[in-house]
């Protein structure tokens, strides 16, 4: 037990280590305190508006949901994560109490985070009920978060035993990463489709005119969940497990899930381990016979995106992130479930800016040089071009970017909205996109974080991610006022259109002579 408590410890410390920077220490600090008072607050409506009753279904709800969402993110970084593997695979440590040790590491946190947000549910409910009834509540939402934990681990190991049969490591993450959203969605999609007309009737009556009006129809709104809540056979089972047999039996699934789980696991751990390692160490090389500097260059960006999984998966949800969002905002101007008709008027102005900014919103074109890591001396002490360095970075990011940009485009015209101004709006946001990365980078390359080991330290624990944003979103909004004001003063939209795409083609060319026609770009030594 002594040497597992010693396992745990050193997961314990090696994903959670303290940022660094104090800046990053004092952000997440105050983003906690922010989430904690915004989750109190919204339990505190749903206590005052609601029933005793459904206050407890939804606190459990929303328990639950900040839980999937928290193991989601630790279950892939912690968990399922093989950089531990070059330093437990000549050690005589079994699979089995290395897969325990960081499964239990992986939920530690998540399980905390929540305890502590339910500390003012476990008063409300003193007040409300009786001293037992708040503590058996308690301990059966707790219980339940570690049930969605374990099964939500349960899901993903049995995807993991299958790793293997991936041939591209890409593909398996977009797959996990498909799996989360599909279960974690899934009990949503669901509620909708079978409350689909009493949710229609609820919104068609929705006044926000008063907060008497709206905490009504909040109400309602609760009532319809709270009813299709109690008619589904496993709430009510689970509801009746309100006896200390009951709980031991809960326990005791708990126990055979993490069994079942570490077993999984356990099974390819070594084989997974050989397989990321050569994967790894495997060069990747495209376009060898192509005789250009400029493929160097572009071949070592590559590299350096494929050299991890977590730079791949940050590379694949930027490409998809901005899709989904698309989908989602057309689906709500479509049915005008928001009923907010501003929306629907502004759609042709609000569309195109939502893209630009979920495209440049992402972590790969802010931190090129950060995640160099211990290749970045390379870039100093070989003879590279440092110029063709940056515009290699440019030019990755930018096509990432392009991609989710273009195919959102695509959605848009599928729902019958494409013209010729739309095709100068695609024009208009490639271009802004391409600007925003040309001056994105500038900051990273100045102070790049280098020292770091697990490479998501390179991004969440990187300053770089939000001073780069003061770099490239100056320009942004500037456009977006010249757009918004040729509107306002009654220009034609195909007109505006024309105005702003050469206004940006010319800040476009402008930024690259400006920043590559200069000697003086050097990237100075760390």
């Amino acid at each position: 037990m002594k040497d597992n408590m010693q396992l745990i410890k050193f997961f314990l410390t090696s994903f959670y280590a303290k940022p660094k920077q104090p800046v990053i220490q004092v952000l997440l600090i105050i983003a906690f305190i922010y989430v904690a008072i915004q989750y109190f607050a919204l339990t505190l409506m749903i206590y005052f508006i609601a029933t005793p009753e459904e206050y407890l279904l939804y606190n459990v709800l929303l328990s639950n949901g900040v839980t999937y969402l928290l193991i989601s993110y630790f279950a892939i970084s912690v968990v399922f994560s093989q950089s531990d593997f070059a330093i437990f695979a000549h050690l005589p440590i079994s699979a089995k109490r290395v897969v325990m040790s960081k499964i239990i590491s992986g939920v530690a946190l998540p399980i905390m985070v929540v305890s502590i947000l339910t500390i003012p549910t476990f008063f409300i409910l003193l007040i409300e009920f009786k001293l037992a009834v708040a503590v058996k509540s308690i301990a059966f939402l707790l219980v339940m978060n570690v049930l969605i934990v374990l099964f939500l681990l349960l899901m993903l190991s049995i995807l993991n035993h299958f790793r293997s049969e991936f041939t591209n490591t890409s593909v398996y993450l977009l797959v996990r990463m498909i799996l989360i959203l599909s279960i974690g969605i899934s009990p949503i999609v669901y509620f909708l489709i079978k409350n689909y007309q009493a949710i229609s009737i609820v919104l068609a009556k929705l006044d926000a005119s008063t907060i008497s009006s709206l905490s009504a129809s909040i109400l309602d709104f609760l009532d319809i969940g709270y009813r299709f809540a109690m008619q589904q056979s496993l709430v009510e089972t689970l509801l009746s497990l309100n006896t200390v047999i009951s709980f031991i039996l809960l326990f005791a699934l708990c126990y055979l899930l993490l069994k079942v789980t570490i077993k999984m696991i356990a099974s390819k751990y070594y084989e997974h381990g050989l397989l990321v390692s050569r994967i790894e160490k495997t060069t990747k090389v495209w376009g060898r016979d192509i005789k250009s500097s400029w493929f160097n260059y572009l071949q070592r960006e590559y590299w350096i995106i494929q050299s991890e999984p977590y730079f791949k998966m940050q590379a694949i949800l930027g490409s998809v992130l901005t899709p989904i969002c698309t989908i989602i905002f057309l689906m709500l101007v479509q049915t005008n479930i928001l009923r907010t008709e501003w929306i629907v008027n502004y759609e042709s102005f609000i569309f195109p800016y939502m893209v630009l900014l979920m495209s440049c919103m992402n972590n790969i074109s802010g931190t090129p040089y950060s995640r160099e890591g211990k290749y970045y001396a390379s870039s100093i002490t070989l003879p590279f071009d440092t110029q063709k360095i940056y515009m290699a970075k440019v030019v990755i990011s930018s096509c990432i970017s392009t991609i989710s940009v273009v195919i959102s485009y695509i959605i848009y015209m599928l729902f019958g909205r494409g013209d010729i101004i739309t095709g100068l709006l695609l024009l208009i946001t490639i271009l802004l996109v391409i600007t925003y990365n040309l001056l994105s980078p500038l900051y990273d390359r100045r102070h790049p974080l280098l020292e770091w080991t697990n490479p998501s330290e390179a991004i969440k624990s990187n300053p770089t991610v939000l001073i780069s944003l003061l770099y490239g979103l100056p320009l942004l909004i500037v456009i977006g006022l010249l757009h918004f004001s040729l509107r306002t003063f009654n220009v034609s939209p195909l007109m505006t259109a024309v105005i702003i795409l050469i206004v940006v083609t010319l800040c476009t060319i402008t930024l690259i002579y400006k920043i590559f026609d200069k000697k003086n770009s050097e990237c100075p030594s760390p």
